[in-house]
């Protein structure tokens, strides 16, 4: 990647003193920010003014910072890149971008506990200078001596060292500060040129602190500035404990120009004038979460606001889509799908969101061309941000697939991602599935217009035939020196093929189960991080089904079983031998036995059913009565059934009792079609079934538009997948750890 080399000597000219004058985080002007929290006023509008200093007069360089009520974070998650021997618990940022949008300034102070003596302090930054003697270390039992530490870049990866002069920091809580400046990407008309785009065609400037466009119907333009931290990008915009184990609280505040409206994770508390035409803005301490999922926003956005009755308590609660100008109405669509989306998952979850407000950023791609920015849109905890040309829609035009599932993906990962979080990136399907699980469930909910099971099915199949390839990856990577490029690519398997294995399960433990099951998860663990070993064993407390060998056997292989189904009567009774086997695949290292839950429907009607889980080769059982036998009512389980000559036969006589079930009927269709590819059945077989089948017209020519699309892939064209997740430097490799 490019190396960016600048100079801030005109941005350094112009608040020399301020930054002589101020140490602290948080402020210029006469007297530093107020800390103290808020009451999250100027909710549809920033506050005109606010106080300029807490109660006390002090800032936090004079001492220990109040604590304030929040969760008990599980630490049972180890780092695997940054030492677990310092632990932050809170983070007072401030930063200032310079009037041409280039660069910016920054300072934090940090409540950090040493957990043993080391001899450094270790934070992640990329591409950030820090200012010469301004790292300075306080204890809290003697705040009134500021100790200076050495910024050292080690000589691999994006890790600082802050020692002292000489000797060992001692055991203890401290206060770090630190001031340092960086760049704003996209200030450079070529981040990526052609070179690096062909070495990482990740490659993208939309990271950090990077600007985007607001751009008017009529097509006026002015630029804003947006933050993006996943995966751990945060570090281009402050130093600090970016991996997904570190949880702290975060108090942001920024002095931008005086005519944008801002906006971060908490509620706005301040917006003080300036007398250079900035402004003071802060807001209020976070919950603790990720480094990733900090954000700012700031620019010349309209605000469409609006209201979220919370249906577990009836309270209000604030919302707001923040757009370019002359298009909140453009929002409208997106806001009421919002509170729909919210309200469900209220309902489904039994929690609330920790936040006095709920906002989505939406600002113009308008950079898409210098390149790609890799994602559609980003779930930052109480402040999603979306790009407009993706999600807004046009007063008098319908709104798009897209723009439906994306919002309700980043509210899905309000809980799912942001309240428990992955605890590495080899684990992101634990983000990234249940949002698009959740993101369809409630689309064929509210939305069936836009998205049904039989879509749902045609998304499965689309699976199955990257599943196949050599270039299929598990759902659960084994990640290990990816760099910067992007490490879930194909996305598919992380997004698509993960939401599958959970329809999966929920197929065989039932709807109430998985959503008890799912609400023990998030109050177990919410606040902290969450692996598969903890998810399965969350669903097994409410059932006494066992999870955690079948959620582990689809996630951790590549391709899909193939179910053979030879089902024959004899008296008053129907054995049924089944076999398994990997479906003939291209894989690299291919799969030869899953353990996977299966169910079968029989009777007069196919009405009656029997679900066991299979994890040999072969299983035998036998059913009541001379019955036709159907693996897989739903449509919806992972794996391909195929069926002898003779339960093909009896099979396809009982298909007027499934006629109402079109997602079925679609999936034995494409299943069938699956064989045929692979000569597991001829081309007059797959013909009558096929005829017998006798699926609408509509949903044939949604297979060959599905058919065509994965024609395209396959020629390379892109994926359908925007959020190509990057990397900066080398993801270490997980050793012997149970997940």
């Amino acid at each position: 990647m490019k190396k960016l080399n600048y100079s801030l000597v005109n941005h350094l000219v112009i608040t020399a003193v301020t930054l002589a004058v101020i140490t602290a985080c948080g402020g210029g002007g006469d007297s530093g920010p107020s800390f103290g929290g808020g009451t999250g006023v100027g909710l549809s509008e920033p506050i005109t003014s606010g106080p300029a200093s807490d109660s006390t007069g002090k800032t936090p360089e004079d001492g220990v910072p109040a604590p304030a009520a929040v969760a008990a974070v599980d630490k049972s998650a180890k780092p695997m890149e940054l030492p677990d021997t310092v632990w932050p618990s809170n983070y007072k940022l401030w930063f200032r971008p310079d009037a041409a949008l280039k660069t910016f300034v920054g300072r934090g102070d940090v409540e950090i506990e040493v957990l043993k003596p080391v001899d450094a302090i270790v934070v992640a930054a990329h591409n950030l200078n820090f200012a010469k003697g301004r790292t300075t270390l306080r204890k809290v039992s003697n705040p009134g001596e500021a100790i200076p530490l050495i910024p050292t870049p080690q000589t691999l990866g994006d890790f600082v060292q802050l020692r002292l002069n000489d000797g060992q920091i001692a055991k203890g809580k401290y206060l770090l500060h630190m001031e340092w400046d960086g760049k704003i990407q996209f200030s450079d008309a070529e981040y990526c040129p052609p070179a690096e785009m062909a070495r990482n065609p990740f490659c993208s400037a939309a990271t950090g602190i990077f600007k985007v466009g607001l751009s008017t119907p009529e097509g006026v333009s002015s630029d804003a500035i947006v933050t993006q931290g996943e995966t751990n990008y945060a570090r281009q915009w402050f130093p600090g404990w970016d991996e997904p184990a570190f949880r702290h609280t975060f108090e942001i505040s920024a002095e931008v120009p005086g005519d944008w409206k801002t906006v971060s994770n908490g509620a706005q508390t301040e917006a003080t004038k300036l007398p250079d035409g900035y402004q003071r803005v802060a807001f209020e301490k976070t919950p603790s979460m990720p480094m990733y999922l900090t954000f700012f926003g700031g620019g010349k956005f309209d605000i469409l606001a609006d209201t979220f009755k919370n249906p577990l308590d009836g309270s209000d609660l604030p919302l707001r889509w923040f757009t370019p100008p002359g298009r909140s109405d453009w929002a409208k669509f997106a806001m009421e799908w919002t509170k729909v989306s919210m309200d469900y998952y209220y309902k489904y979850t039994g929690i609330p969101l920790p936040f006095k407000k709920f906002d989505t950023v939406a600002a113009n791609d308008s950079y898409n061309n210098k390149p790609n920015t890799g994602f559609g849109g980003m779930e930052n905890w109480g402040s999603i941000f979306e790009f407009a040309d993706s999600v807004l829609t046009k007063p008098g035009t319908t709104p798009t697939l897209y723009s439906v599932t994306v919002v309700t993906h980043e509210v899905a990962h309000q809980w799912f991602g942001d309240l428990v979080t992955l605890d590495w990136w080899d684990n992101v399907w634990l983000n990234e599935s249940f949002a698009r699980w959740f993101e369809r469930r409630t689309t064929i909910k509210f939305h069936p217009e836009y998205y049904s099971f039989s879509d749902y099915v045609l998304d499965k199949h689309n699976v199955i035939v990257a599943d196949l390839k050599s270039t299929a990856v598990p759902v659960q990577r084994n990640l290990n020196d990816a760099g910067s490029f992007g490490f879930i690519s194909p996305s598919i398997f992380v997004y698509n093929k993960g939401s599958h294995v959970l329809e999966t399960i929920q197929n065989y433990i039932g709807e109430e189960a998985m959503q008890k099951g799912l609400q023990i998860y998030l109050k177990d663990y919410a606040y902290g991080n969450v692996t598969p070993s903890r998810l399965w064993s969350s669903l097994e407390k409410v059932t006494d089904k066992k999870v955690s060998d079948i959620g582990d056997s689809l996630i951790r292989q590549t391709g899909i079983p193939l179910l053979t189904v030879d089902a024959q009567c004899a008296g008053d009774r129907t054995y049924v031998n089944i076999s398994q086997e990997s479906f003939p695949n291209q894989n690299q290292f291919p799969a030869s036995t899953w353990t996977i839950p299966v169910t079968l429907a029989y009777g007069n009607s196919l009405e009656q059913r029997k679900t066991f889980v299979m994890s040999n080769n072969a299983v035998q059982l036998e059913l009541p009565g001379c019955t036709a036998v159907l693996a897989g009512p739903t449509g919806q389980d992972y794996y391909v059934s195929n069926y002898s000559a003779q339960s093909w036969s009896d099979l396809l006589s009982k298909v007027q009792n499934l006629a109402a079930n079109k997602p079925l009927l679609l999936n034995i269709e494409r299943d069938a079609f699956r064989l045929l590819s692979v000569g597991r059945i001829t081309q007059a077989q797959y013909d009558q079934i096929r005829g017998v089948l006798n699926l609408p017209a509509p949903l044939l020519a949604k297979t060959q538009l599905s058919q065509q699309k994965m024609a395209a892939v396959d020629a390379g064209e892109k994926e359908e997948y925007p959020h190509a997740l990057r990397f900066q430097g080398s993801l270490k490799l997980r050793e012997n750890d149970k997940r």
